[in-house]
């Protein structure tokens, strides 16, 4: 039925949660930060989020969020590092780390076994999504990775899914599937490019938008009785 699968990055493939830890721990540590590192990482990881769904909606663009993030944590904790050089450590931390979402090389070698073609979507920071696919090992089952700086548009937008389409020329979009934790970023793009969607839901969170995807999974070893 789909010969193009397209996935998305971070919550799909990659345990963001982990990387995010990892980078956070080491790039504090780095600045000799003496405080309480699960609050402060847990007051970043709701300024992030909120920053990114504007991003999804087009309210900032990712050079401002990449520094604002780290601006309003620090000014909440009344800390006076210097954002710039604090907010380059974190990307170099996160772009070494490469965890992986339980079975996703395992998924991702059937996918290619069975002869579709992979495409990874992302919205995410460029240097960082290239450095940790480079580091991973679902590298070599990878067509493609389009990354949203690239196209400078950012999923839910149709943008990204037509440059995606005429870039590696495929134009049926009924053997396309869109697959991603995100109803706002991913079900809701490939909804509004008129292509099929999995809900990667791996947490098992209630579903209480009116964003409905085609197919909806809790973990990614699922995917082999769709695909």
């Amino acid at each position: 039925m789909y010969k193009l699968v397209i996935l998305d990055a971070d919550g799909t493939l990659f345990n963001y949660e982990e990387a995010e830890k990892y980078a956070l721990r080491e790039s504090f540590k780095l600045f000799s930060f003496e405080g309480d590192i699960l609050d402060i990482s847990n007051c970043y990881k709701e300024i992030n989020l909120n920053l990114w769904l504007e991003l999804e909606k087009g309210n900032i663009t990712k050079e401002k969020l990449r520094y604002e993030r780290f601006s309003r944590l620090f000014k909440k904790y009344k800390l006076e590092y210097d954002v710039n050089k604090f907010s380059d450590q974190y990307l170099l931390k996160l772009g070494e780390s490469n965890f992986l979402i339980d079975e996703a090389e395992v998924v991702c070698k059937y996918l290619k076994n069975k002869g579709y073609k992979i495409i990874i979507l992302t919205n995410g920071i460029k240097k960082v999504q290239v450095s940790r696919l480079e580091k991973s090992n679902i590298k070599d089952y990878i067509d493609n990775m389009i990354v949203s700086e690239e196209v400078g548009a950012n999923k839910p937008d149709p943008v990204i899914f037509d440059y995606t389409f005429n870039l590696i020329g495929h134009n049926d979009k009924n053997n396309v599937i869109m697959i991603g934790d995100s109803l706002t970023a991913d079900i809701q793009g490939g909804i509004n490019h008129g292509i099929d969607t999995c809900w990667v839901n791996l947490n098992k969170i209630e579903n209480t938008t009116n964003i409905i995807p085609k197919y909806e999974i809790h973990t990614l070893g699922e995917l082999t009785t769709i695909l």
